[in-house]
Formats: C-alpha cells, structure tokens, sequence
C-alpha cells in the first residue's frame, strides 16, 4: 500500500482557519487561472485540495473567482458535476439520514473521488447520528414523546446492524479472494550487505530499504548475516488470486522487487539473488472485501475474532472513493511462495475455512444482538 499521510486526517484543532477564507491560495491548489472551460478533473482537483487544506467543501464564489467565470456558467458547471456524482453537499448525505456535515449558505461542494476518507474522518471525529433504513420518521418522533423512545430507536439500529451483517455475509463467498500484507524472505552471501551503502540500524545492524513500486510500499531489510526480508504493503490494492492470470500478475510483482534487489546489491550478473520461485512466504493476509453503502460505513462496527488458532477480522475498509466490509484472516505459513500461494488457492481449503469463519461471524453477530 502506497502510504499517503493527508492533513485533513488530522484533528480540526490542528488546522489553523480563517475564517474570512473564500478563495484558496494560488500555490495550494494548482489550478489555471482564466480557464474558461472547466472539466471534470480540474473541478476535482481543486475540491480536494480546499478539503485537505481546511476541511471544508468549494463553493460558487470560489470557483468564479478561480477560473474568472461568471456567475451563471459556474453554477450550470457545479450542478452538472453534482449530477454525474463527480461532487457531492451535505444534503445528499442528509438524504440518507447521516448528519456528519451540516447545510451552509453558500453551498458547500466535496470531492466524490475521497468521498468514503471524508466520512470516515468526519466518523472518527463526530458523534454519528443515523436514521434506520425503512423507519416511519413521523412514528418516531411521535413515539419521542415517551419515555420507549430510546430503547425503540436503539433497537431499529441494532436490528439494521444485524441485517447488514447478514447482506455482508450472504455476498461474502461470492467476492473474490484477495492477499496482500505479504512477509517474505530469502537468503544472500553476507558480502552483499557490505556493499550497501544503507545507514544500519544501532541494535541489530540491519540495514533498511524502502521504496515504492506502483502503489504499493515494498521496504527491504537486509541482516548482516546474509537474510533478507521483504515486507510488501498492499492493504489498498491487494493482490487477486481468482484467477491464473492473477497470480501470473503477483509474481511479475515479486520480479520487479528482486530487480531492485539485484540493482540495490549489486549483483550485475544475477547470481547472488535468489530466483523467485526460493523465496519464502512467512506471513500475509487474505481478505474478501464486500462493498458498502455510505450508512453502512457509518455504524457497522469492527469484530475481530481467533477460530482454530488463526485470526479472523471483520473491519470497514475506505478505498478513497468507495467503502467496503473487509473479512480477513491473517497466516502463518513459512513456505515457498509457490508453494504457499498453491496451499491458499486450494477450493476445498478455502471454502471450509470460508463455512467456519460465517459461522464464527454469525455467533458473534448474535452475542452483539443481545447486549
């Protein structure tokens, strides 16, 4: 996983405002000036960064001032992107019955494409109030009156809790598999790590590499006896394993790694790094993810769970611009990676450990029931 470390994650007293903050700063936001067509990705752009730089969404003014434009065209423009879902206000969030941001004058416009960030960060931060999906608003607040008002409104959530655990596993075994936090290791001549020209770690010696490949973070650390482990961080972009294809895909990953190693070494003639196929699969992370709506990303909490010795866990997942309900189960396998990869796509295997974590999940969901 590319790490991306946003300052609009950070807590709201952190962030110094003005609150006479109309227009944003020609050097935040790299945006033309005097364009006079406005596209999709401009628009986009510009709303993420005012969001990241104080939380906050455009408005008409803003855009008219940023582009030089008048009034009428920025409003058409704004509307059309609110309708192909490009941008999205606080009213389209009330409409689902969440109230994390509340309706201003002028209107505030945010980022679709970091939609599911912002309400995780805007969760993280406020107290979240949902209506239950299919609740007679009128009855409710009638039923407001009397002292059961609580205990009705808690039990409608904690029944649309429950159901939405249900959706979550009912769509679970058809989503594909997926592996990513991958552990490796493998085996060099110790004169190899006299060549790197690493600073070592003051304890253990170590010698640590990091680096992007694509958008996942690959960080290599490399012992003074000659071990090396590989530390591969994909948890946004796992790797598929549906499909032949798909492993084909994640051992090309596991190339471009070695050629780095072997450019990191060096070993100009290929002999000091290992192939691929005597790497060791240590450790790593299956996941089936299911994707969400933006209510269930509000109030569907994490479970975590150990069944037959491993570790199970049941958490919401933002992907930027979606929501999902990740199920994963974290291995311990010390194989070769074919090897391993073969133990973990094997059908009979994965639909029993599949059967036993439902149930598992199941209980548990029963147990939260009943508090």
């Amino acid at each position: 996983m590319v790490s991306n470390t946003y300052p609009y994650f950070e807590s709201r007293e952190n962030v110094q405002l003005d609150s006479k903050l109309s227009v944003l700063d020609r050097q935040v936001a790299h945006i033309t000036i005097g364009c006079r067509r406005i596209t999709r990705k401009t628009i986009e752009d510009l709303a993420i960064e005012k969001y990241r730089l104080c939380g906050k969404g455009i408005t008409i003014k803003e855009v008219q001032e940023r582009f030089s434009l008048r009034k009428a065209k920025v409003q058409r423009s704004l509307k059309h992107f609110h309708r192909n879902r490009t941008l999205f206000t606080a009213g389209d969030l009330n409409s689902q019955g969440i109230y994390l941001i509340q309706n201003t004058n002028p209107q505030q416009y945010f980022p679709a494409a970091i939609k599911a960030d912002i309400l995780e960060n805007l969760k993280k931060r406020s107290s979240v109030h949902v209506r239950p999906t299919g609740s007679n608003l009128s009855n409710l607040s009638h039923i407001s009156n009397h002292s059961n008002c609580g205990n009705a409104l808690s039990n409608a959530l904690e029944n649309q809790k429950a159901q939405s655990f249900l959706d979550v596993l009912i769509h679970l075994p058809f989503v594909p598999l997926h592996i990513h936090k991958l552990q490796l290791m493998l085996s060099m001549d110790k004169k190899y790590y006299q060549t790197l020209t690493n600073k070592a770690e003051p304890i253990n010696r170590s010698k640590r590499h990091e680096e992007n490949i694509g958008r996942r973070h690959v960080t290599c650390t490399f012992s003074p006896k000659g071990r090396v482990e590989i530390a591969i961080r994909s948890s946004d972009t796992p790797f598929k394993l549906e499909y032949d294809d798909d492993l084909a895909i994640l051992f090309s990953f596991s190339g471009q790694v070695r050629d780095r190693l072997i450019y990191l070494v060096p070993d100009i003639r290929e002999r000091g790094v290992p192939q691929i196929t005597e790497w060791i699969l240590k450790e790593c992370d299956l996941n089936r993810d299911v994707e969400i709506d933006e209510k269930c990303q509000m109030y569907l909490p994490d479970i975590q769970l150990k069944y037959a010795g491993q570790v199970f866990r049941m958490y919401i997942k933002s992907l930027h611009d979606r929501s999902v309900c990740r199920v994963e189960k974290s291995l311990t396998l010390d194989l070769p990676l074919a090897r391993a990869l073969d133990s973990i796509t094997s059908p009979s295997k994965e639909i029993n450990d599949l059967k036993n974590i439902v149930v598992q999940l199941g209980q548990k969901i029963d147990s939260l029931s009943k508090q």
